[in-house]
């Protein structure tokens, strides 16, 4: 049993539940009230768990001064037995993708791929592993409008989740500057100092702040997409502005930005089939 939790504690579970409705908030978008096809489902909490597993790996040195209260730096698993645990779910990722569509498929073994990129590499390169995890998280949406048939569903909520999610990429990115600047990562905080990186971030949240409205006043969305944007969504942005500008509470931001993210899938879906 102590292992199965350390287990579901490695892959996520937060991150999966995110990627999931994001893929079946795309697909509803596209297609509803029709039923999210289950290998999609199973295939993205696969690939998003596997990702989240091989981050852990590689960044053991780093999580040992940033997070060591994770499964791998508190010895709850070790190295070895977490890429087995990596493998075994790329091996079940690859069998689920022959009851995919070919795109389908093609497009989750993209994300894999990307992801260990990000690991094993991208995550300590200037910018480039913000703005790739930004653009896999961001074309969830994507992804499951173009398996509800219609892909233009999916373009609006995906690039509003790429700066969204690119945001909260630099926050945390100030949150960890310790580790990351210790083990070599050239993150943004670190090359150019937390201040930038946190004023960077706040112009983002500044500016997505004044953009999230525009869909409602063109008619896009309807009265519960502005409904929740308005006592959720923008209050998170501009909370998180201000401390940003103040560069105060980079943790806190990260927290309030997760739960904005799931309030901001909830808007884009019930702005679009209620």
């Amino acid at each position: 049993m102590t292992r199965m939790i350390k287990a579901f504690l490695l892959i996520r579970p937060h991150n999966v539940a995110a990627a999931l409705l994001c893929v079946a908030s795309g697909f509803w978008m596209a297609a509803w009230p029709a039923r999210v096809p289950l290998p999609l489902l199973f295939a993205v909490a696969l690939v998003t768990a596997a990702g989240n597993v091989i981050n852990d790996c590689c960044d053991r040195d780093i999580d040992s001064i940033n997070k060591p209260r994770r499964v791998i730096p508190s010895g709850g698993m070790t190295v070895r037995v977490a890429f087995s645990v990596y493998i075994s779910m790329l091996l079940l990722l690859g069998a689920t993708l022959f009851f995919m569509s070919p795109a389908q498929a093609a497009w989750i073994a993209a994300w894999a791929l990307l992801l260990h990129l990000y690991s094993a590499r991208l995550k300590r390169v200037y910018l480039a592993g913000n703005i790739l995890v930004s653009m896999v998280t961001a074309s969830g949406f994507t992804l499951g409008a173009f398996a509800g048939a219609d892909i233009r569903q999916g373009v609006l909520p995906s690039i509003y989740t790429f700066f969204f999610v690119m945001g909260r990429e630099l926050v945390k990115d100030c949150e960890d500057v310790e580790g990351d600047g210790t083990c070599g990562a050239r993150t943004v905080p670190v090359v150019s100092g937390r201040a930038a990186a946190m004023n960077m971030a706040a112009t983002i949240f500044i500016l997505l702040a004044a953009a999230f409205p525009v869909p409602y006043f063109a008619g896009i969305y309807n009265h519960a997409y502005a409904a929740i944007m308005l006592i959720s969504v923008l209050p998170i942005l501009a909370i998180s502005s201000i401390f940003a500008l103040r560069g105060r509470n980079p943790g806190l931001i990260s927290v309030m930005l997760k739960v904005g993210m799931y309030f901001g899938i909830a808007a884009f879906l019930l702005g679009t089939i209620m």
